[in-house]
């Protein structure tokens, strides 16, 4: 029995060595069961949580692996249901994915072996109480953050302006041997707190988000921590309008505004607003930066711009209903600092509408001053991605990739197997028995043992029969001669799509084009922007 394992720890609440602990029960069931462990598939998944599939690398590249034809192992050992899953929907999907491919799953702390009639009713009561625990964890911990909050602690995460100090318990042990932390004061952090009243001052008196953000960035003044999604780190009128409404600032803790769910697609969490009865809101004195006066004028014009200018934003790739119109937005990225090139000026009239470099608009902090209408770089991009997606030449760029690695593969799988002359004899010497016991039977008669060795030699030239079609040369003139159709149907639904209705093809384009770098470039007739990319015609 050929075994691959899989091990997983979810947090950095959990030791690293758990996987190596995880390999090694698994390698001693493997023993005691005398099958073979694989090394080369051997896979963990490590800091990721079980709530989903979509980041589990090393799970999928071994279902994946399971997939292929010869079938590289026959059991996955893992050493814990929750290891595998913690949504049963999902457990019992691998599971059905694997047996399909005549893969079982062992659970070796519970015994289970996914292809014994029992295993299913076992694994569903294991996956749901893996289920429930991961909801019970959840309820805990929201539970411990609204008991911080009410004492007037940070239940987590940084704020400008502000500095994290563990409150530690020097009687309990906690992690890596410290002392256990009770709770995390936030303590005002002067320089950063003149910062905020700076800016609460400055869009009192008038000075637009823009503008406020210039000035801070030209003044090299330090910016919050970037989200991941951000390369550098600058002010921008995002973070400090998030800054104008953080009551934090005027000594208030608004907590359980948002929940986190985890997408199951992605595998990523989200945050969703709860409603505004479920909010807690704790007064919290000594973190007043703000005075109530200067709190109360900042409202006053955000209440006021609102009503004259209206809350929505424009610009991102499907952020408000006028966003969804612009066929490219939130593929193109500025050439020179990396940020996403969005609409930054016009009121939706077609012409007046400009795309241009949010970080040199917003924050000054890059040289691209260059923009252009929507309806001038829309068309261009069409007539340019038209007249390459009909270039013959790249269909047959295409054609011969895939042509070299379909190639590549079945070499590979041609020298996994057995030499063909080696495998013929096999088959032969195994078919002679099988005739020798066939004709044995026939003159002794009906006997359980003989029949049995019978079955056991059929099935060994079965897989002997499995081992030389794959180790055959192929003709592929047929698989190219799919994809040839496949990649001109792609070319047909992408010369549709430029021409489409915006919402509905942005998201199909974005597959097959992903970014489209923007970089100016100075010519004798002007500024231009000199775009590239590239494109896939094999995604389905």
């Amino acid at each position: 029995m050929r075994c691959a394992i899989y091990a997983r720890y979810s947090s950095d609440l959990q030791r690293e060595s758990s996987i190596d602990d995880q390999i090694r029960k698994c390698r001693e069931y493997a023993g005691l069961k005398g099958w073979l462990v694989l090394d080369g598939y051997i896979r963990s998944d490590n800091a990721v949580s079980g709530a989903a599939l979509a980041a589990r690398d090393a799970l999928n590249s071994l279902i994946a692996d399971a997939m292929g034809r010869p079938r590289p192992f026959d059991r996955i050992l893992v050493d814990d249901t929750s290891r595998l899953a913690r949504h049963l929907a999902d457990s019992l999907t691998i599971v059905e994915r694997l047996q399909f491919r005549g893969v079982g799953v062992v659970f070796v702390s519970q015994g289970i072996d996914s292809l014994e009639k029992t295993a299913r009713p076992l694994l569903a009561l294991n996956g749901m109480m893996d289920e429930q625990a991961l909801v019970g964890i959840a309820d805990k911990v929201h539970r411990g953050q609204e008991g911080r909050v009410l004492k007037g602690l940070n239940p987590g995460g940084k704020c400008f302006g502000y500095i994290n100090v563990p409150i530690e318990d020097p009687t309990r042990q906690g992690k890596y041997g410290r002392p256990a932390i009770l709770g995390v004061e936030l303590r005002i952090r002067p320089e950063q707190a003149a910062v905020v009243i700076r800016i609460f001052r400055m869009y009192a008196d008038g000075y637009g988000l823009a503008r406020i953000a210039k000035i801070l960035n030209d003044e090299r003044v330090p910016a919050p921590q970037p989200p991941r999604t951000r390369v550098m780190q600058a002010w921008c009128t995002s973070s400090i309008r998030e800054m104008l409404r953080n009551e934090r600032y005027r000594g208030v803790q608004v907590w359980n505004r948002t929940a986190k769910v985890r997408n199951p697609e992605t595998g990523r969490k989200i945050s969703k607003d709860r409603r505004k009865e479920d909010w807690l809101r704790v007064p919290v004195p000594e973190w007043r930066i703000v005075s109530e006066e200067l709190w109360n004028a900042a409202q006053a014009r955000i209440t006021d711009v609102n009503l004259r200018f209206g809350a929505k934003r424009l610009g991102g790739l499907n952020r408000t209903e006028r966003s969804r119109s612009y066929l490219f937005s939130g593929l193109l990225v500025c050439g020179s600092c990396g940020s996403r090139i969005v609409i930054i000026s016009g009121q939706g009239k077609r012409g007046y509408v400009r795309y241009g470099c949010p970080s040199h608009r917003y924050r000054g902090v890059c040289n691209n001053a260059l923009t252009i209408r929507q309806d001038r770089l829309e068309s261009q991009l069409v007539a340019a991605l038209e007249q390459r997606i009909l270039n013959s030449q790249l269909i047959d760029y295409t054609l011969q990739r895939f042509h070299e690695e379909l190639r590549k593969r079945l070499a590979e799988i041609k020298r996994q197997a057995t030499g063909l002359d080696d495998l013929r004899r096999e088959r032969q010497q195994l078919q002679t028995k099988a005739n020798h016991l066939a004709d044995a039977i026939a003159e002794a008669g009906h006997s359980p043992v003989m029949l049995a060795k019978l079955a056991s030699l059929e099935a060994q030239i079965a897989e002997v029969d499995r081992r030389m079609d794959a180790g055959k040369p192929r003709d592929l003139s047929a698989a190219v001669g799919e994809v040839r159709a496949f990649v001109y149907k792609n070319v047909l639904q992408l010369r549709e799509l430029l021409h489409a209705d915006a919402e509905k093809s942005k998201p199909i384009l974005a597959r097959h084009i992903g970014q489209l770098i923007l970089n100016p470039k100075e010519t004798p007739e002007g500024p231009v922007y000199e775009v590239s990319g590239e494109m896939d015609l094999l995604v389905p």
